[in-house]
């Protein structure tokens, strides 16, 4: 197991040479992207402009709970990578938080140490007035996974978790470009978190329709009550019948005798013989 310990000793090393080369960066424009960009899965890496961030799952080391790339989805986040042997990342901390407390419940900001060991992480943070979320990247797997090369290095997600601005090291005037790029993100119409979308697509159409009889009642309801009622229903056309006539009194006789056969006359009755 010694060739192991030494190939991971060789990662680390080249991995902090390589922040530590980049710690501060050049005087470079950050990279900007336009658009809400792809929403294809990009969980391996590498973090770039216009893409779905990469996979990101860690425990905090003051109390914010897991922070996980779900859990960013919603609001627009900050993921910023530190640490505690990095210069610059004295001066970010303030401004970060900062940001954080100027747009409390629109932005989510969690910082991500790079240190080979967790121990004085937290009291770094603390002591540089950070009270956002602060996670520790044992072995520096999601560092590698968004393919970190400057310390700090600061990702502007969007609220559909897509990566929209990219801050390689730390200058003077950097808090106020960002402040400008969360404005801009602020006035895009905001995306759904994870699973609840679906959920409430699943709601709707599960929502029985409205019945079209009640919706839509007939203007002109049948006139022919009984046989709605269950009378003749031959289809036929029905009419109210015309109203009858009052009577002027008792009908004067004609003189005349009704129309018909003539009764016949009775024989008179035969006296009994004697």
């Amino acid at each position: 197991m010694a060739w192991f310990r030494t190939a991971s000793a060789a990662v680390g090393l080249s991995f902090i040479l390589a922040a530590a080369a980049g710690c501060g960066g050049s005087a470079a424009a950050p990279k900007s992207g336009g658009g809400g960009g792809s929403s294809e899965s990009n969980d391996k890496g590498p973090a770039e402009v216009g893409k779905a961030a990469p996979d990101l799952s860690v425990q905090t080391v003051n109390g914010k709970g897991q922070i996980t790339r779900d859990s960013l989805s919603g609001k627009v986040a900050i993921v910023d990578f530190w640490a505690t042997w990095c210069g610059p990342c004295k001066q970010s901390f303030p401004k970060l938080e900062e940001l954080a407390k100027q747009n409390q419940g629109k932005v989510q900001v969690v910082g991500i140490s790079v240190d080979d060991k967790s121990d004085g992480v937290a009291d770094f943070a603390k002591s540089n007035g950070a009270t956002f979320a602060i996670g520790w990247d044992d072995g520096h797997a999601i560092a590698n996974r968004w393919k970190v090369d400057s310390m700090p290095t600061t990702y502007v997600l969007d609220s559909a978790g897509t990566v929209r601005y990219i801050h390689a090291g730390y200058h003077d005037g950097e808090a106020d470009v960002i402040a400008k790029e969360l404005a801009t993100l602020a006035a895009e119409p905001a995306s759904p978190a994870k699973g609840k979308s679906d959920d409430s697509s699943a709601s709707a159409s599960a929502t029985p329709p409205a019945d079209d009889a009640a919706k839509d009642p007939p203007k002109d309801p049948p006139k022919d009550t009984a046989a709605a009622a269950g009378g003749d229903d031959s289809g036929d056309k029905t009419e109210d019948p015309p109203p009858k006539k009052k009577g002027t009194g008792k009908k004067k006789g004609t003189g005349k005798k009704p129309a018909g056969k003539t009764p016949p006359k009775k024989k008179p009755a035969t006296p009994p013989a004697q």
